[in-house]
């Protein structure tokens, strides 16, 4: 028998199955109808399929095709797709591109008063620049972006935008302003009973824990997880028990942060797996109907190739038993001919077949990669799960003993947690997988570089080419981010590159 898991994976794969047999099938009956509007609207309706599966290469691939098919023609859909292409581009990561076509999206909606699309552009174009790190650029955007909701009276928009307001302001440890428009987001969803509610609320808790009302930030958090555990929001339960670990920590409540803490840790594992084996299953399901094709496309061409042998057995026939000597001559020049269109469509179908076969290699080289990267984080997590376990064995020790010196016991485990983050062996496992995804780019950059570069200097080379801010960066190396900005300094002394260039997109074109 199936167990629940099991289960559920057999019926979301069977309703992805359908759901992409649909798409598919829509797509290819109105490529036979020849009507842009119905071929741009099931190109769109299968890269939405393919960003939600986080197949972001085939969602990027089919939302270009439907921007040639509409070729400008509607501008409606033209802004939607770029926004669109906008989000798709933020989810990977890469804000210069998402901005390029949010810029776009952005004139065409000015230009043509498409006031929803313009502010969501905006509003894009905001969480692009808190991600890049420019906070002020970014809170710019958000209110204009929210004056355009306002003047819609969309309240949903400008709802959603004060929740970015908020983050901004939590990044700028601005917590009264961030918490007031969380306030307000929260106040809208919880009204209209949207699960964006839960979100917010978490916001809310957030700032509680930063300014220290850990009393507050706890029954805040409680009333996440109830939320969370009503609407099913697996993401959402994942944080509040995080979130409260952090709490009762604060609270010197370790055995309480050491309860959320496994729980925490158990559905991260869970969502992990659950989360990856959702899109290798939809990448199977398109590996499959690639093939089905290919098979039917071959069977097409052989049947072609049939009846043109059978008309020309006939043609020969009729010619033979109607024709005396000067039809033999004809006959024999017929069969010429007939052999070389024959053995010219047999190198055609070679070809072709040999394309195909290309295709499937490139699908299964691309499962292939999706598999070796499970198994690398896998490994990752078995290596954080054994220091959670050895630093969840210190926490029940401390609490069950009356008479320890609490404060050096915190100091050795502090002490524990360092050795273990200082240790290499992360990121000889991040440099394999970095080459994995950007082979030779080590190689490049100490090619070009004017002085070698040290260990820390080419970790800083690698953060910076997947487009990291100087804060994420400074989290990582585990250093401040005027450290960040001091090695970026003298970082660019050792490299061939113009004042005016920017470091991020020096390393980003090697």
């Amino acid at each position: 028998m199936y167990s629940q898991n099991e289960a559920a994976r057999d019926s979301y794969r069977r309703f992805s199955d359908s759901l992409f047999y649909q798409y598919k099938t829509e797509l290819d009956s109105s490529l036979k109808s020849n009507d842009r509007e119905l071929i741009v609207e099931a190109y769109v309706n299968l890269a939405s399929f393919y960003k939600k599966s986080q197949i972001y290469t085939e969602a990027v691939a089919n939302y270009t095709q439907a921007l040639k098919q509409n070729n400008n023609e509607n501008n409606v859909v033209l802004v939607q797709i770029k926004n669109s292409l906008g989000e798709v581009y933020i989810e990977l990561g890469n804000y210069a591109k998402a901005i390029e076509y949010l810029s776009t999206a952005l004139h065409i909606s000015t230009r043509e008063k498409l006031l929803n699309e313009k502010a969501k552009s905006l509003r894009l174009i905001g969480s692009c620049k808190e991600k890049m790190g420019n906070l002020n650029d970014a809170l710019n955007f958000q209110q204009q972006s929210f004056a355009i909701y306002g003047k819609q009276n969309d309240l949903l928009g400008q709802a959603i935008v004060n929740e970015n307001i908020g983050s901004i302001y939590e990044d700028l440890e601005l917590y009264d302003k961030a918490y007031v428009h969380f306030e307000k987001a929260y106040q809208y969803f919880k009204s209209s009973n949207n699960e964006a509610q839960i979100n917010a609320l978490n916001n809310l808790a957030d700032i509680s824990r930063k300014t220290k009302r850990y009393d507050a930030s706890i029954a805040t958090t409680l009333e996440v997880l109830d939320l969370a555990l009503k609407y099913n929001n697996a993401h959402q339960i994942e944080s509040a028990y995080k979130d409260l670990s952090k709490a009762y920590a604060f609270k010197n409540d370790f055995e309480k942060a050491h309860t959320y803490l496994l729980k925490y840790q158990n559905l991260v594992e869970k969502q992990f797996y659950s989360q990856n084996f959702n899109q290798l299953n939809a990448l199977q399901t398109i590996f499959d109907t690639r093939e089905k094709q290919s098979q039917i496309d071959l069977l097409e061409q052989q049947n072609k190739a049939s009846r043109a042998r059978l008309m020309a057995i006939i043609i020969l026939a009729i010619t033979v038993l109607g024709a005396g000597l000067v039809s033999f001559i004809y006959l024999k020049r017929k069969r010429q001919i007939i052999n070389k269109l024959q053995a010219y469509k047999q190198r055609v179908l070679e070809a072709e077949l040999e394309n195909k076969a290309v295709k499937e290699q490139n699908l299964k080289n691309e499962i292939q990669l999706k598999t070796a990267t499970l198994s690398k984080y896998s490994l990752s997590i078995s290596q954080k799960n054994k220091l959670i376990e050895e630093v969840s064995g210190s926490l029940q020790k401390m609490s069950t003993r009356k008479r320890m010196d609490l404060p050096i016991k915190i100091n050795e485990l502090a002490l524990q947690l360092n050795q273990h983050l200082e240790q290499d062996n992360e990121w000889e496992q991040f440099m394999d997988l970095f080459e994995d995804i950007h082979p030779h780019f080590s190689k490049k950059l100490s090619d070009i570089a004017l002085q070698k570069l040290t260990a820390t200097e080419l970790r800083l080379c690698l953060l910076l080419r997947l487009d990291l801010s100087s804060k994420e960066i400074s989290s990582v190396l585990r250093i401040t981010p005027d450290s960040v900005r001091v090695a970026r300094y003298r970082l660019r002394k050792k490299l061939p590159i113009e004042t005016q260039e920017e470091l991020v997109n020096f390393m980003l074109k090697l």
